[in-house]
Parts: structure tokens; C-alpha cells; sequence
């Protein structure tokens, strides 16, 4: 089991950002998961991660189905282009990354 730490952010009632640091576990296998939390915490978490992911997908549906919804419904077509689109930008932000160019650099060009 190795660890992550990652950043978090929330907005405080006075309109300021909080940024926050927190570190969680990853685990390489089931059984590594099962061998560090336990049976009961690995089945408590997964229920609450399969619950979580039902709220976030059936949320998401009635919004686009009400016309709430911010996120544009794609084509199989449409996601396959903006994934590859993803990794284009992501393998030109790391090319830009090893010749050592910051984001003032792009903006003087």
C-alpha cells in the first residue's frame, strides 16, 4: 500500500478559498485492501462509493432530462474526439513542461 496526497479546496461562507492537503491510500490489490482496512471497512466502503456513484449518475440524468444539466450529452463519436483531444493536450502541456516554458513564456510568445 503506498499513499497519495492531493489537494482540496472549499469556499468559506466569506466568498475566501480554503486549500487543504489530504492523503489517502491506494491499494494494489482486493486482498491488499482487504489486508490493511479490514472485511468491514472494505464492504462499508464499497457500498458507500456504489451509493455515491448511483446518486451522482441517476442525478445527473433527471437534470439533462429536466434541462438542468451544464454537461452537453455526447455521441459515441463526440467523447472518442474530445478524448483524444485530452491526450493531445496533455502530451503538448508535457512536451512544454520538459523544455522548461511556464505559462508567462506562452503568454510573451
Amino acid at each position: 500500500m503506498k499513499e497519495i496526497t492531493a489537494q482540496g479546496s472549499y469556499n468559506a461562507p466569506t466568498g475566501e478559498v480554503i486549500n487543504y492537503d489530504f492523503t489517502y491510500p491506494v491499494f494494489e490489490t482486493l486482498q491488499d485492501a482487504i489486508d490493511n482496512l479490514g472485511d468491514d471497512k472494505v464492504l462499508k466502503d464499497v457500498q458507500r462509493m456504489a451509493k455515491i456513484d448511483a446518486n451522482n449518475t441517476t442525478r445527473e440524468s433527471v437534470k439533462a432530462k429536466n434541462g438542468h444539466s451544464t454537461r452537453k450529452a455526447m455521441t459515441e463519436e463526440q467523447k472518442a474526439e474530445a478524448k483524444a483531444q485530452r491526450q493531445a493536450d496533455k502530451e503538448l502541456l508535457a512536451i512544454l513542461k520538459n523544455k522548461g516554458l511556464t505559462a508567462s513564456d506562452l503568454q510573451n510568445l
